[in-house]
């Protein structure tokens, strides 16, 4: 996976200043990291770094709330999807190794792991699918980053 992007940023300047600059170069390196990783093609116990990436940049932005509109909001709930379901794999994959570990070997624990593969295997093409066709669709990228260069604004005083 590529290296993760740093924020430079500029203390005399504004928080929506500096939000307008790196924010979108962030964005712009989640999605180089998440095609980067996929483009191994890995398996579903793999996708948590994917998880940890979407989890660290939604935080991120949540933190400029108060320099965006509602569009930010509507940004927001697309990478709680994607996280939520890179839970769920993450969730079977978590608990497939958990059993495997916890459960003496029976002819029990051989289909509960079976079950887990499966479903991980499933929900993985689930968040696949969301990827391709909605959160990485041709032109997504560009939406979220003319969004962060142009709709920074310095956030009202109380």
């Amino acid at each position: 996976m590529s290296k993760r992007h740093v924020a430079r940023w500029d203390a005399r300047a504004a928080a929506a200043a500096n939000a307008r600059r790196e924010l979108p170069r962030l964005v712009a390196a989640y999605y180089a990291r998440v095609r980067d990783l996929l483009a191994g093609n890995p398996p579903p116990a793999k996708l948590h770094a994917i998880r940890l990436a979407t989890k660290r940049l939604r935080y991120t932005l949540e933190l400029f709330r108060p320099c965006y509109g509602p569009g930010l909001d509507t940004r927001l709930a697309a990478l709680r999807h994607i996280q939520q379901l890179l839970g769920e794999v993450n969730d079977c994959s978590t608990t497939e190794r958990w059993i495997g570990h916890a459960m003496q070997p029976s002819p029990l624990r051989v289909r509960i792991a079976k079950f887990l593969t499966a479903r991980a295997a499933a929900q993985a093409q689930v968040f696949h699918a969301a990827w391709t066709s909605g959160f990485d669709a041709p032109g997504q990228e560009l939406w979220w980053t003319r969004y962060l260069t142009r709709h920074a604004r310095t956030p009202a005083r109380r």
